[in-house]
């Protein structure tokens, strides 16, 4: 069991505990030394790391993607925390408890489940609704959606972050059905629901969230269109114009192809899933960072949001 979590640590204080490596990297200094800078990460956050001595044997025991006992002490570099790391070498199974490293949604992930399931009830259209029939009266793939984070760092990277994230998409759904008119209701709901299944393939979490062998070199996206491409054939008689038009949002959904997308939407239903899941995520982003940061006026900068985030005074 940790003792010390990194939103806890304080300048000067002695750390001596386990963490998860996310990254790390060698370096030159400029007589040709080198050393090597670490990110790493508990279930409170992440901090930097640099080490300057003893450079070559950890060189020879440390890689990504691992935990590690870490020496260190707390420090400061550019304004922000930098631990400078001492010794740091790999840790024992025993000494990783996963609840160290993850944590999980803070709604409880079988009420969302069964209001999940309302949503899917709702669906009309016989083909769509026996799709995703497939899906969620298969337990195995029940259990790993109900599980899966969303994302490993980014936003609802935590136990029931993809269920938690769907949901609110969901709910978000029914609104911009209600409101636009002309928008087939049951093809956007069934590509709110399916978007994102790759991600049960895609992320590993036994002891801290990473991607998986398939994520690192198909992500997510591309798992999940040949996850319902494999359910659609399984289906008979299943419409070739609306499996098309379902597989489009899935391929489409991150908007652009800077961003991962094969396609950009190329029609309304498409386009609202983007726009839901931009929405959704952003959101978890600005809500994660003010509760990780609470009590300040403005919060540190957020690289993937590129701003410092305000936080009103709610007068509480």
């Amino acid at each position: 069991m940790k003792k010390q979590f990194i939103k806890d640590l304080k300048p000067n204080i002695p750390v001596e505990d386990v963490f998860y490596l996310v990254r790390r990297d060698i370096k030159e200094r400029r007589d040709g030394a080198p050393f090597m800078t670490f990110q790493f990460r508990d279930r409170t956050g992440s901090v930097n790391g640099i080490m300057w001595d003893r450079v070559e044997d950890a060189m020879k025991c440390v890689e990504p993607g691992g935990f590690y006992h870490v020496q260190a002490k707390l420090g400061d570099y550019q304004g922000k925390p930098q631990l400078t790391v001492s010794v740091i070498y790999p840790a024992d199974e025993e000494d990783i408890n996963r609840d160290d490293f993850i944590t999980a949604s803070k709604y409880d992930r079988d009420e969302m489940m069964k209001r999940l399931r309302e949503y899917i009830d709702g669906v009309k259209n016989p083909h769509l609704k026996a799709l995703l029939d497939a899906f969620f009266n298969d337990e195995e793939f029940v259990r790993e959606f109900a599980n899966s984070p969303a994302a490993v760092q980014v936003h609802h990277a935590y136990i029931g972050g993809l269920l938690e994230h769907t949901l609110f998409m969901c709910r978000m759904g029914e609104a911009a059905a209600a409101t636009y008119k002309e928008v087939d209701a049951d093809l956007l709901m069934t590509g709110i629901i399916l978007h994102d299944v790759g991600k049960t393939v895609e992320y590993v979490y036994d002891s801290a969230i990473e991607h998986s062998w398939d994520g690192r070199l198909h992500g997510h996206i591309v798992i999940g269109y040949r996850m319902v491409l494999d359910r659609i054939r399984a289906l008979e008689d299943f419409p070739e114009d609306l499996a098309r038009e379902l597989l489009h949002i899935i391929l489409s959904h991150h908007g652009l192809m800077e961003f991962g997308s094969p396609k950009t939407p190329k029609f309304t239903e498409a386009l609202i899933v983007h726009f839901l899941d931009n929405l959704d995520a952003r959101a978890a982003m600005f809500r994660e960072a003010t509760e990780k940061d609470p009590g300040v006026r403005w919060t540190d900068f957020h690289r993937f949001l590129e701003t410092n985030i305000y936080q009103r005074d709610t007068g509480n």
